[in-house]
């Protein structure tokens, strides 16, 4: 009986020793004969001269060229603005007016129309419909989580605008055509900043220049074309039903909508990286 134990436990150490020489060799074999490179993410990025040049020069150059040609690209979304304003049911008109530096600029204009005030059916159907919101934020897991809070910053903005226009709605300064144009210049600074944000994650890329400026002239080319419409679908909003609705459109889908848009399209540009680019 000894001496069959003594025979498995000799047997087992002499498995345990093959399975150990055996996965050496494995590994001595992976180590010499297979290269595994890091994910580019965390992959030590070597920046050239020629791609410093790059990060510095590019953003130089677009926003130069953006600066001087915002007077063509404003008077652009106004048009397009005013074309499609008969169509919508919007006031829109071009004015000139003085600007505060004292000069006359071209702006948008509802033309004497007053902002359409919310009426007290409409105030209180929009809090039902929040707070119902809020209460649906509570419920949500899993795969609705990431909708969680997002959705109730968005009750949140929108309740603190009902309350402003159920006290004082007789001291909104802002009209649609205000709203308008603010949109408008926040959309062409979020334009400008895109070489420069551009410049910190994908000029620096080992990437051909041309295909560089070429994704860089769609994100901005998409931008000319969003800005306007984005303004449209808020104002008919604004101008078919009320005001009330401009606090959560210019803190929620505004500045922040832009910087999003802009999100999304740097990584879709990102995931055409060749592997190489950090090389």
């Amino acid at each position: 009986m000894l001496t069959k134990k003594i025979s498995v436990s000799a047997e087992a150490k002499e498995h345990d020793r093959s399975f150990h020489a055996a996965f050496l060799a494995v590994k001595q074999a992976r180590h010499l004969h297979v290269k595994v490179r890091p994910h580019r993410a965390i992959t030590p990025l070597k920046v050239t001269p020629y791609l410093l040049a790059q990060a510095l020069l590019l953003p130089l150059i677009l926003c130069e060229v953006l600066y001087w040609g915002k007077p063509v690209l404003l008077d652009f979304w106004r048009d397009v603005i005013v074309f499609w304003s008969g169509g919508l049911g919007l006031p829109f008109a071009r004015a000139t007016e003085l600007n505060e530096a004292g000069l006359y600029a071209s702006r948008l204009s509802s033309g004497g129309v007053s902002a359409p005030m919310p009426s007290r059916l409409t105030q209180g159907i929009t809090a039902l419909v929040t707070l119902a919101g809020m209460a649906l934020s509570l419920t949500m897991r899993g795969a609705t989580l990431p909708l969680k809070y997002p959705l109730r910053i968005v009750c949140v903005v929108q309740l603190v605008a009902v309350a402003y226009f159920w006290w004082l709605p007789a001291s909104f300064p802002y009209s649609v055509a205000r709203h308008s144009e603010e949109l408008m210049t926040i959309g062409y600074v979020v334009m400008l900043a895109t070489p420069v944000m551009l410049a910190m994650g994908y000029y620096i890329l080992n990437q051909n220049l041309i295909i560089k400026l070429f994704h860089t002239a769609l994100i901005l080319g998409f931008f000319a074309i969003l800005v306007p419409h984005q303004v449209l679908a808020q104002a008919f909003i604004m101008q078919h039903l009320s005001v009330l609705f401009m606090p959560v459109m210019y803190i929620c889908f505004g500045a922040v909508f832009d910087a999003l848009v802009f999100v999304a399209l740097y990584s879709w540009v990102a995931s055409t990286v060749p592997a190489n680019a950090t090389v």
